[in-house]
C-alpha cells in the first residue's frame, strides 16, 4: 500500500481495509464530484461550467450523484482490493522472489492494478450507466426531487434493464481494457511517485521527506500519470455506453473519432488529472496513516 512501498510485515487485511476506508473518504470529500464530472464530460463534451452548474443545483444529491449503492460498492471494492493484492503481492516480490524494493514497488503496482480491473469492471459498468440515466433525468426535470430509497432502487433498476436488454454478459464488457487500463494507472503511478520521491531526498541531502511532502509525492504522481493512461480512460466509457452494439471495441473507437476528432481520446483531461492525484494521494498516502493507526 502507501506511496511506494510500506512495511514489509504489512497485513493484506489490514491494507484492505485502510484502503477502502481512504478511498470511500475521497469520494465524499469531492473525488466522487470530479469523477462525475469528468465522465460527463467524456460522455456529452458539454462546458465544465455547465456540468458543475447542473449537477450542484441538486445539491447534496449532485455531490454525491451515484454513490449509494454502486458508487459506495466501487469505493470499497476499489479501495479494498487495491490495498489488500498490493501488500499481498508486495511480500510476496520480496520474500518469495526475493526482488528489490524497487523491482517489487513497480511488479506489485502493475499487479494490483490489474487485480482491481477484474472486481471493478463489472461495478464501474452499473455506475456508468446509473450517472448517465441521471444526467438524462436532470435534463428533463431539472432538480430530482425523489428520496434515497427511491434513487437506490431506480439504480438497481438500470442495471437490471441494461442485463435484460443485453444479457448478463454486459457486465463483463470492457473487462480486457479494465484490467490493462487499472494495471497501466497504478503501475505508473507507482514509478511517478517513487520518482517524486526520489527528487524531493536529493533535493534534501538524502534526509527523510516530511508527511507534506510524501503527500505531495502521492498527488503529483498520481497526476502526471494520466499523460500516459489517458487514452485508455476515455475508451472505457465508450466501451460501456454502447449498449448492446454488437460492433466491436476498433469499429466503435474508429466511429467515436470520426464523429468527434482524435481529440476525444482527451476529453475529460483537466479533470482527470486533478481528481487522479486527489484519489492517488487518498490511496496511498492517507491510507497508510489509517493503517498505522491501527498497527
Amino acid at each position: 500500500m502507501g506511496g511506494g512501498g510500506g512495511n514489509k510485515n504489512q497485513s493484506a487485511f489490514g491494507a484492505s481495509a485502510a484502503t477502502g476506508v481512504a478511498v470511500i473518504m475521497e469520494m465524499l470529500s469531492g473525488g466522487l464530484f470530479m469523477e462525475n464530472v469528468k465522465m460527463e464530460k467524456q460522455r456529452t463534451s458539454r462546458p465544465y461550467a455547465d456540468i458543475m452548474g447542473q449537477t450542484l443545483r441538486q445539491g447534496m444529491r449532485g455531490w454525491t450523484a451515484g454513490f449509494w449503492p454502486w458508487g459506495f460498492v466501487l469505493g470499497m471494492t476499489k479501495g479494498s482490493v487495491l490495498g489488500g493484492s498490493r501488500a499481498f503481492l508486495l511480500r510476496s516480490c520480496k520474500e518469495d522472489f526475493g526482488m528489490s524494493k524497487s523491482t517489487a514497488d513497480l511488479v506489485s503496482g502493475f499487479g494490483a492494478g490489474a487485480v482491481q480491473g477484474v472486481f471493478m469492471s463489472p461495478i464501474l459498468l452499473a455506475r456508468t450507466r446509473v450517472n448517465q440515466s441521471l444526467a438524462e433525468r436532470a435534463a428533463k426535470e431539472g432538480v430530482i426531487k425523489s428520496g434515497l430509497l427511491n434513487e437506490m432502487k431506480m439504480s438497481t433498476l438500470v442495471l437490471n434493464q441494461a442485463i435484460k436488454e443485453e444479457g448478463v454478459g454486459v457486465i463483463f464488457k470492457g473487462m480486457p481494457a479494465m484490467v490493462f487500463k487499472r494495471a497501466l494507472d497504478w503501475g505508473t503511478r507507482f514509478i511517478f511517485i517513487g520518482i517524486f520521491k526520489r527528487q524531493l531526498e536529493a533535493n534534501k541531502g538524502g534526509e527523510k521527506l516530511t508527511d507534506m511532502e510524501d503527500l505531495a509525492a502521492s498527488f503529483f504522481g498520481g497526476a502526471a500519470s494520466v499523460a500516459i493512461t489517458m487514452p485508455i480512460d476515455r475508451m472505457m466509457p465508450i466501451l460501456q455506453q454502447s449498449g448492446a452494439s454488437s460492433e466491436g471495441f476498433v469499429t466503435i473507437l474508429k466511429k467515436k473519432i470520426a464523429t468527434e476528432g482524435i481529440t476525444t481520446l482527451q476529453r475529460g483531461f483537466l479533470m482527470r488529472t486533478v481528481h487522479t492525484g486527489y484519489h492517488t494521494m487518498f490511496a496511498t498516502f492517507v491510507a497508510a496513516k489509517i493503517y498505522s493507526l491501527f498497527e
